[in-house]
């Protein structure tokens, strides 16, 4: 695939990047920090099982694949989408501009994560609807965009387009989902016996929530070592343990003026603060 799309494999390292980043700073001082690991002794995976966390990354990844491949729709690194143009809503409204293809960039997901979908019938509907859900995110942060064109500052016509937020404004919405997770049993059934609507109706689930299979196992295993935001946090953070109060010197620009009308110069100040850290 990559070798007949010359640039995709550039936007998927982005895009894999771009999630683990934005994934990293949002858990940062939670219990689970986006580890695939659950338990670094054991070196369990969480992908062994079907857990929130698991639901959350299939969520995440087809969340940042398709942010990654609309826009590099818009930026002309992709042959086969290009950038999306302007739409009408007035008669005075010009053609031009450079929309996010989010269309294709959801189309090329749900191919591309069509492995994701082996399994039992069952399972392979419920991580369909974890990706979905990345999907839709991504597309609730299309937005409006317009350019007005005119003489003296006015909008006698104007040209608009659709662009996608910044990726982190879609994590913030991932991580919603991640802690609304709802939790599934399986239904029993043969695969030769036909599916009744009583059981049909007890595989249904919220369509617009993700959904898991496994309760997470103990967490608090791999938060040792861990550094809290503050006190508050660490009562979270350490389960319970305890945590050490350390002391660290941090430098930030101070005592700032103005020098010969256009410059700005600061001093350098160093300020020793608390840091925690869980037993």
């Amino acid at each position: 695939m990559c070798r007949k799309e010359p640039g995709l494999g550039k936007i998927l390292v982005a895009a894999k990047q771009q999630a683990i980043a934005a994934c990293e700073e949002s858990f940062q001082y939670d219990r689970w920090n986006c580890s695939l690991v659950y338990n670094r002794k054991a070196k369990r995976s969480i992908f062994k099982k079907i857990y929130r966390e698991t639901a959350f990354i299939h969520a995440l990844v087809a969340a940042s694949i398709t942010h990654a491949i609309a826009r590099g729709c818009s930026s002309g690194e992709l042959s086969r989408c290009s950038c999306l143009g302007s739409f009408q809503n007035v008669s005075t409204q010009l053609r031009g501009g450079c929309g996010d293809d989010f269309k294709f960039g959801k189309r090329f997901t749900k191919n591309f994560l069509e492995w994701k979908q082996a399994g039992t019938d069952q399972i392979a509907e419920i991580l369909k609807q974890d990706v979905n859900i990345g999907i839709d995110v991504v597309g609730q942060q299309l937005r409006e965009v317009c350019k007005c064109h005119g003489f003296s500052g006015s909008c006698t016509t104007k040209t608009c387009w659709k662009r996608l937020g910044p990726f982190n404004s879609a994590m913030g919405l991932l991580k919603k989902h991640y802690h609304h997770a709802i939790k599934k049993k399986l239904v029993n059934y043969t695969t030769k016996r036909a599916i009744t609507p009583n059981v049909r109706r007890k595989m249904e689930v919220d369509r617009k929530k993700l959904v898991y299979l496994q309760k997470t196992p103990n967490l608090c295993v791999s938060t040792k070592g861990r550094i809290c935001k503050d006190r508050h946090n660490c009562a979270t953070l350490c389960c319970g343990r305890g945590f050490i109060v350390g002391k660290k010197s941090v430098s930030s620009r101070c005592r700032c003026k103005m020098v010969d009308c256009c410059f700005v110069k600061c001093d350098t100040c160093v300020e020793e603060v608390d840091f925690f850290t869980c037993k």
